[in-house]
């Protein structure tokens, strides 16, 4: 029988590496960092984040996002307002559906890279997505990861992590505190 590139030694080892850092961000303990973002040269951001399962938190200079899986609320820091979002519609935001990520999309693959594993993702010719290429940077034994490179059509984006914790995270981080907030407009975009 024919080897597929998805069921190389390599790539199942690449495979659950690479499960296992996301999990590490998405997983029921969940995990908190700061990043910075470089697209281009042209845009940049960096902020603080915090990942459990479908609910994030992320706060930039301009925003802070609280989203407990069924409400995303966005507050425009300087705007005095607060827009109301459903999370699991992002089609407003065309940047971010350049990011739509599935897992199943992509033939893994794994290799040293200095110290460190570099767990490289090509998109697979039937891939919905726009991320063509996805090369991930994790450190050897806890898989944590510091370095994303993401090729969306014939650009790169590049996403530092440092400060990464995994675990810990309490849900009602992803709460939206109201009261803290009681002069600001809100914004329903639901």
């Amino acid at each position: 029988m024919a080897q597929t590139a998805e069921d190389t030694p390599n790539a199942l080892q690449a495979r659950r590496i690479f499960d296992d850092a996301y999990q590490q961000i998405y997983g029921p303990e969940g995990a908190s960092f700061h990043y910075r973002i470089s697209i281009l040269k042209i845009y940049s951001s960096e902020g603080s984040g915090w990942y459990k399962g479908n609910k994030s938190k992320s706060t930039t200079k301009k925003s802070i996002i609280w989203d407990n899986g069924d409400i995303k609320y966005i507050l425009r820091k300087g705007k005095g307002i607060v827009e109301i979002h459903d999370p699991r519609v992002n089609k407003k935001d065309k940047l971010l559906q350049k990011f739509k990520f599935n897992r199943d999309d992509y033939i893994y693959s794994v290799a040293k890279e200095g110290e460190n594993m570099l767990v490289t993702l090509s998109a697979k010719p039937d891939a919905k997505g726009s991320m063509k290429t996805i090369e991930a940077l994790l450190k050897p034994k806890s898989h944590e990861p510091f370095e994303l490179r993401i090729k969306v059509a014939f650009f790169w984006a590049y996403i530092y992590f440092t400060d990464f914790k995994a675990g810990g995270i309490d849900d009602s981080m992803f709460i939206f505190p109201k009261e803290k907030y009681p002069d600001y407009k809100i914004i329903d975009e639901r």
